[in-house]
């Protein structure tokens, strides 16, 4: 019609002379480029499709690396009101995709394609990268500034090997900056995964991904001091080689439910000085009827960390490497609850010295018995939900304090814990003595004022203590044990006063002691007599009036020493129950 303005066409540009005569398929991207256009070459045949199929695809389905890089740092312009970009579906890209150090605007996406050199972005500064569902030798990223997002979802990246002895690489983005996401859900790749100090605005998903680094000392993941705006997801991940996250800082929540990792003879997951700024949660994943556990062959390495929220590791699986511990999580702050129940399982060490709990402790349905849970000078702030049942065979509970159990038991429920105090020198064994665990326990039922069940634990420990003494330092105990309970039971000296005044009256009664005082009259009485031995403070004059000779005076010797020694053990009873201690 007259007056309309036509619709701009694509702008013309020169092939560098360097990339020769371009093939018809190349031919069709660069004309496709400057629109935006997708170029597919799929046949529909998802069989005939599949990059690892490549090999066998005709040749018109091949598109030079260093054509595509051409396009993408400025050989073709853009067209008018057009948004430029490099769309490709299902082609073989035969070299390397090497921009480095370029500056790209345009959209990079390659699907469902075949990149047979390594992909190389380091020091570029380039637009979002879509290759999902691709199949890759190598992407490096280093120092590269990605202003979009990164997929890999889907791909497969075989590796390149470093050299001799030095294993495979695979992805390296050590000091990538991605202002979107990175995804790499389902992604398959061999060799090492590194984004050492990377910065990831977005999430960073590895859902249903499989990172294997078999070589000796490989890291299947590598991201020390990576930075993460949002969560880091990684349901259903497999990884076999070390996962290393130390220093890392992630701005949501750190989600590995369902993931298997192998540190394949050593650590699983290395993550010290960890910051996630809500939960970190390492459960049981649930996918319709199916289930799979967290499970970790090799240490799970959590020391000083801190977490926002909960530190969920209900129905996990650790399996540790020898002589190593479980779970290592010395000084970790949880602002929450720390979660080891819900069929909980390992026979390790889960070693949380020092770490500070500002929530609960749930031991509730821990399957562990052969375990090794060492609380030492950590804090419950919040208290411990638990079963009895839960808790392992084999404890280290000195210096762990906490708030109120959820459930009450009595004293006398709670004291075989204290049974199961690992030795110094001996972790495989308990029958250990610690004071302090007893102290705790006796201010936990003290600060719901129950001072009975407080002295009852009190008790048990003065019989611990004992226990552990030479035969002769035993004795002494065992006299005020039986006399006043160590000060614990102050009623009992008061029985043990009635019955020997009543015994030592009814002797006295039978045998007729001498007057030794003729000038006095009174009558002999045996109750006041035997008084006057046994209660150290109060005379009736009844001794200096009779006597005894022979076996009875043996008696009244014997009376006075039991009278001195219960009257020590009462005033010792008196102090305790003055002093509420």
């Amino acid at each position: 019609m007259a007056g309309m303005i036509p619709s701009p066409a694509a702008p013309r540009s020169a092939v560098p002379d360097r990339l020769g005569g371009l093939s018809a398929t190349e031919q069709r991207v660069w004309s496709a480029f400057p629109l935006g256009e997708l170029v597919d070459l799929r046949t529909g045949d998802p069989a005939l499709d599949d990059p690892a199929e490549a090999d066998h695809w005709s040749a018109d389905r091949t598109v030079r690396g260093e054509v595509l890089a051409a396009l993408l740092l400025g050989a073709c312009p853009a067209a008018l009101g057009a948004v430029a970009a490099v769309r490709l579906s299902g082609a073989r890209i035969s070299g390397q995709l090497r921009i480095d150090h370029g500056l790209v605007s345009a959209l990079l996406q390659l699907r469902g394609c075949r990149v047979d050199g390594q992909i190389d972005l380091d020091g570029a500064t380039t637009g979002a990268i879509d290759l999902r569902g691709s199949r890759l030798t190598r992407i490096s990223a280093y120092g590269a500034m990605v202003q979009g997002q990164l997929d890999l979802s889907d791909t497969v990246i075989t590796g390149l090997s470093e050299g001799p002895g030095r294993g495979l690489s695979a992805v390296h983005g050590d000091g990538v900056r991605i202002e979107g996401g990175l995804f790499a859900s389902r992604a398959r790749v061999t060799g090492s995964f590194c984004l050492i100090n990377a910065q990831v605005a977005g999430q960073l998903t590895l859902v249903d991904a499989r990172l294997f680094n078999t070589f000796d000392g490989g890291k299947s993941f590598n991201g020390g001091g990576i930075r993460i705006g949002r969560s880091l997801l990684a349901q259903g991940l497999w990884a076999q080689g070390e996962m290393r996250l130390p220093g890392a800082h992630i701005g949501s929540a750190l989600v590995l439910n369902g993931a298997r990792l192998d540190g394949l003879g050593g650590v699983a997951l290395h993550a010290d000085d960890l910051l996630v700024a809500s939960e970190a949660v390492f459960r049981t994943r649930t996918r319709g009827r199916s289930t799979r556990a967290f499970t970790a062959a090799g240490t799970v390495r959590l020391p000083w960390s801190r977490f926002g929220n909960d530190l969920d590791l209900r129905g996990a699986r650790l399996t540790p490497s020898p002589d190593q511990p479980a779970l290592e999580a010395e000084r970790i702050l949880v602002e929450g609850s720390l979660r080891l129940g819900s069929r909980f399982r390992t026979g390790g060490e889960i070693r949380l010295t020092a770490a500070r709990i500002t929530s609960h402790l749930d031991l509730t349905g821990m399957t562990s018995p052969d375990a090794l849970l060492t609380l030492y000078a950590a804090c419950a702030e919040g208290g411990i939900q638990e079963d009895l049942g839960s808790w392992p065979c084999r404890l280290n509970l000195d210096g762990f304090t906490y708030g109120s159990f959820t459930v009450y038991q009595d004293a006398s429920v709670r004291l075989p814990l204290m049974e199961r105090q690992i030795r110094r020198t001996d972790d495989t064994r308990g029958g250990a003595y610690r004071a302090q665990p007893y102290e705790q326990l006796a201010s936990y039922y003290r600060s719901l004022g129950d001072d009975g069940e407080a002295r009852t634990v009190l008790l048990a420990k003065q019989r611990a203590l004992r226990a552990k003494l030479p035969w002769w330092r035993r004795v002494p105990g065992h006299v005020l044990d039986a006399l006043v309970g160590y000060g614990y039971r102050p009623l009992r000296a008061i029985g043990w006063a009635v019955a020997l005044l009543t015994a030592s009256s009814v002797y006295f009664s039978r045998v007729r002691p001498d007057h030794v005082a003729s000038d006095d009259h009174s009558v002999f009485n045996p109750v006041l007599y035997s008084a006057d031995h046994l209660v150290p403070v109060i005379h009736f004059g009844q001794p200096d009036v009779w006597q005894y000779h022979g076996i009875p005076a043996v008696v009244t010797v014997l009376l006075t020493i039991l009278g001195w020694t219960l009257g020590i053990a009462i005033a010792a009873a008196a102090s305790r129950t003055l002093t509420r201690n």
